[in-house]
Formats: structure tokens, C-alpha cells, sequence
């Protein structure tokens, strides 16, 4: 699923302006990235940090998947807003379950503005959570359709 484009075109619609662009390099049974580029409304912030980004963010997403490691997968991932001072990156898996997969996802968020650099920090971390919600909720949606 990760590794299909027309999933990564869903994921890219999910949290922008329905607008979003992929390119998915390589299969599901090797590596394979998948970069995803969209317009998010900077009204998804808070007002106060508007004027750093102007009125729409333009975000890079992109995530690094290593070939299959037995059932499990691991890779990484990195946000981009283009033009603001900070970025997002980590790491992702995939482990077999009984009730299904687990998605694990662990990351940093580092914003370099003095004084409010951790207030900024919160705000990404809060919007990078309710993204990757929007995300897994189109996921098992598109799964239940197939």
C-alpha cells in the first residue's frame, strides 16, 4: 500500500488542498521512497506564526523505505515547510499483528527561532499528529475498499 501511487496521491489530498503531487521510486518488494508535495492553509496554525510562513505552507514529505526484513519494514521520514525555519524527521515501521499491522512512528522536531522556537515546536508536533491521524484514517479506509 505504501508504495502505491494512487495510495500516495490519497495521502497527499488528505491534509492540503486536494492538490498534492507523488513520485514513488521503487516496489513494495525492495526499497522504495515516496515523496509527497502539498499546499496546506496556513490558517492550520496558529495566527501568531502566520507571518513566517505566509498564507499557504508548502510542504515536503518524504519517506525512505528499506527492503522487506522478514514481515517487518522500517524506514524514515522527513517534513520540509518550505521557507520556514525548522523541520521534521524520524523514523517508521511496520510490524505484523495479530489484529492487523502496527505503524510505529518516532521523530524530532527542531525549529531555530529565538525565544519562540519551542512554541513553534509544539504547534508542528500537534499538526504533524493530527496529520499522521487524517493519514492512517485514509489508510484503513482505502484498505476496507479493496
Amino acid at each position: 500500500m505504501l508504495a502505491d501511487e494512487e495510495f500516495a496521491q490519497r495521502r497527499a489530498e488528505a491534509a492540503g488542498d486536494g492538490k498534492g503531487s507523488v513520485i514513488v521510486h521503487g516496489t513494495s518488494d525492495t526499497a522504495f521512497t515516496v515523496s509527497i508535495r502539498r499546499i496546506v492553509p496556513a490558517t492550520s496554525i496558529p495566527s501568531e506564526f502566520r507571518g513566517l510562513v505566509g498564507s499557504d505552507l508548502h510542504v515536503r514529505y518524504t519517506e525512505a523505505w528499506s527492503a522487506p526484513d522478514g514481515d517487518d519494514r522500517v524506514g524514515t521520514f522527513a517534513v520540509e515547510i518550505v521557507g520556514a525555519p525548522g523541520h521534521v524527521s524520524g523514523a517508521v515501521g511496520l510490524t505484523p499483528s495479530d489484529a492487523g499491522t502496527e505503524f510505529l512512528a518516532t521523530g524530532e522536531v527542531k525549529v531555530s527561532v529565538p525565544l519562540f522556537g519551542s512554541i513553534i515546536e509544539r504547534t508542528v508536533v500537534s499538526a504533524v499528529e493530527k496529520g499522521l491521524a487524517d493519514e492512517l484514517a485514509s489508510a484503513d479506509t482505502w484498505l476496507a475498499s479493496r
